[in-house]
């Protein structure tokens, strides 16, 4: 890694969490006007279980000590897609720095090549700010390509949300951590199987992102039933990272037998009343702009609005063909 004179990378350690955080959001509030991550949210990442926080996730230190950038990649099963965040302050824009996490990512991406199926195409995909030109020319200039952008949507409650009828036959109760986590994962699965740049996510993974974080509301998570079977799931956060003010959708999905039934949207009119009922002034979510579920256009049936915010860019670590051998 060719750093500037004076500057290491070392690992990340959770103290770092914070300063992280900071680095991301000095550089979102000046794009998006907005903060957009937390130290919980890093730590989150770093402890991602499928992840080698020792080869996968490392800050970069000035002279003096002080953290200017960091990096970090994950890559589940099958190992044919890299996702790699790298992070500079703005405030240490302009020396070298973001070009070398560029090419230690790639660098250190190289390593799951070993492990993807013989003959596999094998991608990095970087995540950067939508329409942030600097870093979308630095990964332009090495190589990369915007693929994907991804939409904030956002609700302002300005009164009681009207109240979707809960089709014929379904049911919709609070999800139970002690005897549901088998059967949601299950329907997780299931539901985004065809949803672009899915890895095929543990039971483990899925506990760590929704379940075993301190963001779990049981008020706030929601199974649809169909009789025994689980048709769809919400789980929801009580605060928004970019406004604590507003509740956050962390993931929603159905069963592909079960949509365009008015389920998913009777979840979410569900979760929008119970965050109005906390004083919440509206609600957020993400979403794949091109989703091919038709996401968006539910989202936007029930009131939210679309806001660009993150882009995936592509490089080729390795040609082959979808599947490999």
């Amino acid at each position: 890694m060719s750093l500037p004179a004076g500057f290491r990378l070392r690992p990340a350690r959770d103290e770092d969490a914070e300063r992280a955080a900071e680095l991301v959001n000095e550089e979102s509030r000046a794009h998006l006007g907005a903060p957009i991550w937390s130290a919980e949210q890093a730590l989150r990442h770093w402890s991602n279980p499928i992840v080698d926080r020792a080869r996968d996730v490392a800050v970069v230190e000035a002279p003096g000590g002080e953290v200017c950038g960091w990096l970090s990649l994950v890559c589940g099963p099958p190992h044919v897609e890299v996702f790699a965040l790298g992070v500079v302050g703005p405030g240490w824009h302009g020396r070298g720095i973001g070009a070398a996490v560029v090419s230690e990512c790639e660098r250190r991406a190289h390593r799951f090549l070993e492990l993807a199926p013989v003959g596999a195409r094998v991608v990095i995909h970087a995540g950067s700010l939508a329409g942030e030109p600097r870093v979308g020319a630095l990964l332009a200039g090495a190589g990369y390509r915007e693929i994907r952008r991804f939409q904030l949507m956002r609700v302002d409650f300005t009164g009681a949300p009207p109240v979707a009828g809960v089709p014929a036959g379904i049911r919709i109760e609070h999800f139970d951590p002690e005897h549901d986590v088998v059967a949601v994962f299950e329907a997780h699965r299931e539901a985004f199987a065809d949803h672009w740049g899915e890895m095929e996510e543990t039971l483990e993974e899925f506990r760590h992102w929704l379940i075993d974080t301190p963001r779990f509301d049981r008020e706030l998570s929601l199974l649809a039933r169909d009789g025994p079977v689980v048709a769809g799931y919400l789980f929801a956060w009580p605060e928004a990272e970019e406004d604590p003010s507003r509740g956050y959708v962390a993931v929603l999905g159905m069963r592909r037998p079960y949509r365009g039934r008015g389920i998913a949207e009777a979840l979410l009119r569900h979760v929008f009343g119970t965050l109005l009922d906390r004083g919440k002034r509206g609600c957020d979510l993400h979403v794949d702009s091109d989703s091919l579920t038709g996401a968006t256009r539910l989202y936007e049936r029930v009131g939210m609005t679309a806001h660009p915010r993150f882009a995936t860019w592509e490089k080729e670590l390795r040609p082959g063909s979808d599947r490999g051998s």
